[in-house]
């Protein structure tokens, strides 16, 4: 919550462009890069691998998106929901954006979240606690997922895909 509300995020004018400049002010969870996106880890997950694409090119809205960045995002989501079929085996999946900040949106830099759904995923300890209880931590994640994310996502497997 207090990341959230502002009071512990790093001080840069976009966390995102931070993120993708290798900016030594943040955390880093990139997992892969191209010249047209890059894909991170959510520092603040939902649940395991929920993954967010991002633009390089600093923009806030989805009309901005030229028509290769948006059929090139678009195959990005396809091929991460590939991977992660095959290493989490998700029930269902969230995949969004909240543009603005009135429909949620807590950065403004245009990112699609993914977000692998499990099944029955609030334990008690969520609901009593009021706190989610992840069964896998993001450095094991981000280990897991750099190690088959190239498989995945190069020129080959958008061509014959």
């Amino acid at each position: 919550m207090d990341y959230v509300q502002g009071k512990t995020k790093p001080l840069v004018d976009c966390i995102l462009c931070a993120v993708r400049d290798n900016d030594e002010r943040v955390k880093s969870l990139k997992i892969y890069e191209d010249s047209l996106c890059f894909i991170t880890l959510n520092l603040y997950p939902y649940n395991p691998a929920h993954l967010m694409i991002v633009t390089q090119r600093h923009i806030t809205k989805f009309l901005e998106l030229t028509k290769e960045e948006l059929v090139h995002i678009t195959r990005t989501i396809q091929g991460i929901q590939l991977l992660l079929d095959e290493l989490y085996n998700p029930k269902g999946y969230n995949i969004g954006i909240n543009q603005g900040r009135d429909a949620g949106g807590s950065i403004e830099h245009l990112h699609f979240h993914i977000v692998p759904r499990y099944g029955s995923e609030l334990g008690f300890i969520d609901i009593v606690g009021e706190i989610r209880v992840l069964p896998e931590g993001l450095d094991s994640v981000k280990e897991k997922l750099e190690g088959s994310i190239k498989n995945y996502l190069n020129r080959e497997f958008f061509e014959n895909f």
